[in-house]
Parts: C-alpha cells; structure tokens; sequence
C-alpha cells in the first residue's frame, strides 16, 4: 500500500512539473540593432572610395524610384493601408498574397525606396530566394559605399556581419540593401532607395562631410499612428516570414496585440530591457492579467532598429529569435511597438480553447428556406 502511495505522489510531482514547464512561457535573450553601435562621424575633408556604381537596372521594380506615386496606382492599383513613418515619408503596404508582398516609401507624391520581400515578384538584378555566392559573383561589392546628397558626402562602412547578411550595392542613383538569411545564405528581402532616404536611416556607419540630413521628429500623435503602423508592418513581415518557410500563417489576435504594445512602451519608460518588468511582471503575468490562455507561449523583443523591416530581418538571423519565428506549434501573435522598442508575442493555444474551436467548426449548420420571400 505504501508503495502504491509512493507512486501515486510521484506521479503526480511529474504532472506539476510538467504543468508548469509546458504552460510556463519560453524566454530569449532581447535583441540590440546594429543601429544601437554605428558611430556617425563628421569629417572635415573626406577621401572617396574610388569604386564607382553599378549601371542602374533598366526593369524592374527599382525603376520606380523618382517617379511619381500615380505611376505605382497605374501598376498595382491602391494598396491594402497607407501609413507613416518616422521619417516623413509614408508606407504603402501591398500585402494581399505572400509572393507578391512589398512596400512602397512615398514621399511628397514622389517614390523614394521600395521594399521586396514577395518572391514572385521582379526585383531586378536580384532575386528573393537567391543564394549569396551568386549576388556576390554578379555584383561590385566593397566594404565602404558613398552616397552624395546636394554637396554633402556620405560614406557608409559595412561590418564584417554586414556583409554576410546585410549588403549595401551602389547603382547609378540608387542603392540595394540586400536582407540575407544567415542559415540558409539566401537573400530574403531587398530595399531599393534612394541617396537621401539611406542617409535618413543611417543604418550603416557612417562619415559625413557638410551638412547632416535628419527628417523632423513627429508629433506626439503622430508617434502613435506610427507606433500602430510599425506593428502591423511586423504581422506582415512575420507571416511572409513563415510562409516562405512552408509554415503556416499565424492569426493576429488584437489582446496579444495590446499586452506587446503596453510591454514595448513600459520598456522605454522604465529603461529596461527585458522579459521582466518592474511592474507588470514577466509574459505568464502580462498574459494573465489580460486573461489570455495559452498552452505555450514565447516572445521576441528588439531595439535600436529603425524600421520593422531591420528588425524582422535582425530576429530572423538570431538562431534564438528565429526558433521562434519559425516554430510550427505557434498559431497566434501579436506584435506592439513603441517608438524604436520592438515586441512580438507567440502563443500555442490551450487545449480548451481548441475543443471549443474544433466543436463550434462541427456543429451542423442551419437549414435555411431561401424560397421566403
């Protein structure tokens, strides 16, 4: 009898631990931008590079920068949402299938970059999908890249990790970036821009001679309006993400939505960065207090990246942020920014929510009498 006893509390100790351990969410590292360590440095006499650009491609769809937005409306017809940005320009997001995903960067009625992450679409030279060896074997490439704007000078040095997953390509008027996916050394995304607006992001490091080029800080409100832009451009960066891995889609559920954008904000307030805050507690309470009920749950946080696009393309080349982009048990996220703080948030469901899912989908539906009149 004793012994009986003895297995039945073990037993049923594994069962607590193993409550906890699955129902417990998983924690990663928070992820630091490039961004967060370039120097911008102001010289007063600068010696170019003497490399010069590439022909710039006659198709395509970087032939679009410099011309007028009205020529985008002709080509692809209104997109899915137009929303702002820090840097004046707004976005246009096309976002209706996956392989034909982009965004336009309008500003002052005159396109200004294009960001390609649909791989059936005509990113001339390049394509997504394609390997790195191969880009470096078609294209002039060097560790440093000048762009001129007016009689300013500015000279972008790329890191030894930028060149593995970050490449800058100058063309006559224009420039590449080229996302790259560490692990399987294929190129993910590609940003055509113009001089002005790369020397706006500053994502490189960069020296200057003359004067510095910097966009005028938004409003308050406008900050919000952004702050919404920058999430929702994550729930589309993350299923484009997926689906290009042959993983399903993941739905967007609007209260994960709210606990990420009130964690992206506390960290800016309380200057932290962390799973854990000092007042709302880690992701299990966070998630709790909203009443939200998970079987797993897991997050991935960034700053320092100046757009959604940088910080996607960060998370994707961190072996642990990638884990849990691309885990196939993961049906639900929520993304939530605040100003240059980065959340998104992974959940499994419980399995009572799925019973009650998969009962409502069984359920017979009424027979209708469409002969009344």
């Amino acid at each position: 009898m004793k012994a009986l006893f003895r297995i039945f509390m073990a037993c049923a100790a594994i069962a607590l631990i193993g409550f906890m351990f699955f129902n417990t969410p998983r924690e990663n590292e928070p992820l630091k931008g490039p961004n967060a360590n370039s120097n911008i440095i102001p010289k007063t006499e600068l010696k170019q590079p003497e490399m010069g650009a590439t022909t710039r491609p006659k198709s395509g769809m970087s032939t679009l920068i410099g011309q007028e937005a009205k020529v985008v409306l002709e080509k692809y017809g209104e997109p899915v949402r137009k929303e702002p940005s820090s840097y004046g320009y707004d976005w246009w997001i096309y976002n209706t299938r996956s392989s034909t995903f982009f965004m336009v960067g309008v500003d002052n009625n005159v396109v200004t970059q294009v960001y390609i992450a649909g791989e059936d679409l005509d990113a001339s030279p390049f394509k997504v999908g394609q390997k790195r060896d191969d880009i470096y074997r078609m294209t002039i490439i060097d560790y440093e890249v000048t762009a001129n704007v007016g009689e300013n000078i500015f000279i972008f040095s790329m890191s030894e990790e930028d060149m593995q997953t970050r490449l800058l390509v100058k063309f006559d008027g224009l420039f590449a970036q080229l996302y790259i996916d560490r692990e399987t050394s294929e190129l993910q995304g590609i940003r055509f821009t113009n001089s002005e607006t790369l020397v706006l992001h500053q994502p490189y490091e960069m020296t200057y001679q003359g004067e510095l080029v910097t966009s005028t800080p938004p409003s308050s409100f406008l900050q919000q309006e952004i702050n919404v832009a920058n999430a929702a451009q994550l729930d589309d960066l993350i299923n484009v993400t997926r689906v290009y891995h042959d993983l399903p889609a993941l739905e967007i559920d609007e209260s994960i939505e709210e606990v990420a954008k009130m964690h992206s904000e506390d960290m800016k307030v309380q200057n932290f960065l962390g799973h854990e805050s000092p007042t709302n507690g880690d992701l299990k309470k966070r998630l709790e207090t909203q009443g939200i009920e998970y079987s797993e749950a897991n997050e991935n946080l960034a700053t320092d990246y100046f757009d959604a696009i940088e910080a996607m393309h960060g998370w994707l080349n961190s072996p642990e942020h990638r884990k849990v982009i691309l885990n196939d048990k993961y049906t639900t996220v929520g993304s939530g920014v605040f100003l240059n703080y980065y959340t998104q948030i992974f959940l499994e469901p419980s399995s009572q929510k799925l019973d009650s899912e998969n009962k409502d989908s069984e359920e017979p539906e009424e027979n209708i009498d469409e002969s009344s009149p």
